[in-house]
């Protein structure tokens, strides 16, 4: 008998580290939209990018974006300390995402 629970991602053993890595996702999106939420019209360019401990690294859509987000990285970082879950972070990281050019 074949097991289904490979195609359904829902079926995953919370403790089996492809769970931990879907709740890590569901995670992960979800600081994302509260964040685009927060941000004024000059940072909508920004996404999520990858969280680690203490840093955030978000990704650019393109170079005068990640420019104008590095000139008020301090703005950026009072927004991620508002979100419940990320009081915790001490610095940011900004990468322009190169697949638009």
């Amino acid at each position: 008998m074949q097991d289904k629970t490979k195609g359904n991602p829902t079926n995953f053993k919370v403790g089996s580290n492809l769970g931990s890595l879907f709740e890590k996702a569901k995670e992960h999106n979800h600081f994302n939209s509260l964040l685009k939420a927060q941000f004024s019209d000059q940072f909508k360019g920004l996404t999520l990018c990858f969280l680690d401990g203490q840093n955030v690294t978000f990704l650019a859509k393109n170079s005068s974006i990640a420019f104008r987000a590095e000139k008020q990285k301090t703005k950026l970082l009072s927004f991620v300390k508002k979100i419940e879950g990320l009081s915790n972070i001490n610095s940011i990281t900004i990468k322009v995402d190169k697949k638009n050019y």
